[in-house]
Parts: C-alpha cells; structure tokens; sequence
C-alpha cells in the first residue's frame, strides 16, 4: 500500500511527487510513455504570469505566487540533483505592431500598473535599446523585468532525479486501466503492471485527465489542444529578450536555441507537426525579429496541452468520490504552475489546508450543471 498514487508523468506529476515525498508520504507515480513526454517537453518553459493572463483574478494570482516560489525551487532542484535548469529571469517584452495592439496593451498595462506589479510601458525605441533586433515596426509595449523562462527538459530531467531520490517509485512504460474502488472510495489503480493500492490516487495524466475521470463517471471537461513549436539557432541571431506578440513568442534559450511558437490546434490527441502549423509559427513570429530569416533550422515538434473547459486548472477532489483528486488543466502553463500546484496541493492532501484551491475545485463543472 502507497501513500499517493499519481496518474501521469508530467511536470505536475512529477513536482507533486516530490513534494508529497518531502513531507514523508510514500509515492507512485504511473506513466504511460516517458517522463514528461507530452506537453511537458513540448512547452517553451515560459514564466510569465502577467503576459498570459488577460485580467486580474485567482489565475494570475496564482501564476504570481508560483513565480515568486520559482528561484528558491530551482535552487533546491540545483543543489539535490547537479542538474542546471537554466531559470532565467531576464525579463519579458510584449510588444505591438499596430495601433490596435498598442491600445489592448496600454489597457492592460494601466490595471496591472495600478494593482502594483512590476511593469513598465516603453516606447519602440525603448524596447530596441533593450532589445536591437527589434524590428523598427514595433510602435511600443510592456517590458516585465521580473518574468522569464526556464529549460523545461531539463527542469524535467531534475524533477526525475529528486524523485528518485527521495524514494518515489516511478513506472514508466505503465498505462492505467482502470480504478480500484470499494463503495464509493477509490483504492487504487489497475495497471498493466499489476494492481497498485493506494490511500489516495491523484490525477494529473494532463490531457487525459477528462477521460480517467470518466471512468468514474465524472466529467471535469479537460480536452487536449495540439502546440506546435519550431527551434532555430541563435549563432548569428544575439537576440537576448523573450518577446511576446500577437503573432507568437520568441524565446532564446541558454543552449544556443531560440524557441518559436505556437500554435493552438483543436486536433484531438494528434500530435503530429503539420506543414499548416509550421508556416504559422514562421510567419507569426519573423515580423517581430526579421533576422530570423537568416537563422538555421533546428526542429520542430508538437505536445497536446490539457484545457479545461472554462481556462482554469482543476485542483482538488473528485466530485462524488473519495480518495481521488485531480491535479490537471493547466493548459499552456503547466511549466509555470508546477511549483504552485505541488505545494498548494501538498498542503491539502498532507495538512488540509485549501489555501487558493477553491476557485479551482473540479466540483465547479457539477455546479454549473446543476444550474442547467
């Protein structure tokens, strides 16, 4: 019998094991492919809060308490496993090309100015003095100096090793076929390697999270949406900055790539990179930093992120059971959230506290159809 039993793999997986392992739980997390092999190795590794939140709320409080909690974390990360994660907080730049654009983001500049957060509007000179590869056609923008990204694979590849570490059993190569249940509570999970009793069995297979929870017979509305994202070479592309724009984001990463992306494809679980989705992301993000032209290609690749059907992570039980959780739906920022989602959750699975759970319960689905 173990503590936890975690379905799924990914950043949120693995970041909630290790911290349930921490505070003395005994933890098995079930994966189906490779660690992180989904949207988890497929994202930028952006943290950027206040870029990908449009209106103040528990989400972009959320997002800010993770950021805060992510220098002491990646230490921790550091110095437990020899692994550099390459946490970069060099700031964050989202720009406009046009009149339209720039009036959207003075709007949401002057609310998050007035709430107090650390952001600053600059002219397109401005932003090129920051940043020269800027192309000259930027009117202006929002510079956030205190947002960045991180190497997210290996980020991955330190959460693996804490882990083990700690004593997480981890099964890789391990599909779920169903849950174990007696009444009404869950007992664990029947897998392809046998059954695993568990006191508690978390949820957090990400896109797949809706289809596991069906098995229960609730539905939490999580679907996946295809990300497709390129990589090019930064010789002769010195771009220092991550930009942000309508068009995409360009992200230059420590081991000498520079992230493009992405796209949001309502494919089902088709993770393949189409021809369409490539040229999107090209032309999305070249007027912004022209010099990419010039840039070698390096790859291309595509991870299927879980989206909720209101935008919002699920944290929390499972309606109508006991015993099962769910910790899933974080969409595009699951990188982001992990450090958030592993201690909030810890801090009710382990010690009962809610903390800023409730507006992410998956009873909210339930709510609202019982409105209905």
């Amino acid at each position: 019998m173990t503590d936890f039993v975690l379905i799924g793999g990914g950043i949120i997986g693995l970041s909630l094991a290790y911290e349930l392992s921490k505070r003395g739980m005994a933890v098995t997390v079930v994966e189906q492919g490779e660690w992180g092999g989904q949207a988890s190795s497929a994202a930028a590794g952006m943290l950027a809060p206040l870029k990908e939140f449009s209106q103040p709320g528990p989400l972009l409080d959320l997002g800010m308490k993770s950021l805060q909690l992510y220098p002491g974390w990646a230490k921790e990360l550091e110095e437990t496993t020899g692994i550099e994660v390459q946490l970069c907080r060099s700031g964050v730049m989202t720009v406009a090309l046009t009149e339209d654009e720039e009036r959207s983001l003075r709007q949401k500049y002057e609310w998050q100015k007035e709430a107090g957060y650390d952001v600053h509007w600059m002219t397109g000179k401005e932003l090129r003095e920051l940043e020269p590869l800027l192309t000259e056609g930027v009117t202006a923008g929002i510079y956030s100096p205190g947002e960045g990204h991180i190497n997210n694979r290996m980020l991955l590849s330190a959460l693996v090793m804490a882990c083990r570490q700690q004593g997480v059993r981890l099964l890789s190569g391990c599909a779920v076929a169903g849950m174990a249940s007696e009444g009404s509570r869950v007992t664990g999970v029947h897998t392809t390697q046998g059954m695993i009793p568990a006191a508690h069995t978390v949820i957090t297979a990400g896109a797949w999270a809706g289809m596991i929870a069906d098995w229960l017979g609730v539905s939490v509305l999580v679907r996946p949406v295809r990300g497709q994202v390129a990589a090019v070479s930064s010789i002769g592309v010195p771009l220092q900055t991550v930009i942000f724009g309508s068009g995409g984001y360009i992200t230059p990463k420590r081991d000498g790539k520079i992230v493009l992306g992405a796209t949001e494809d309502e494919a089902g679980f088709q993770r393949e990179v189409t021809l369409h989705g490539l040229t999107h992301v090209l032309q999305g993000v070249i007027p912004y930093v022209p010099v990419l032209q010039s840039a070698a290609f390096l790859q291309a690749w595509a991870g299927l992120r879980p989206a909720a059907a209101d935008g919002l992570p699920l944290l929390g039980p499972l309606p109508g059971w006991e015993g099962v959780f769910v910790a899933g739906g974080h969409f595009r920022n699951g990188i982001l959230l992990s450090p958030v989602t592993a201690v909030s959750m810890s801090d009710y699975l382990v010690d009962g506290q809610d903390g800023p759970l409730a507006p992410f319960s998956p009873a909210r689905f339930l709510a609202a159809s019982d409105k209905r």
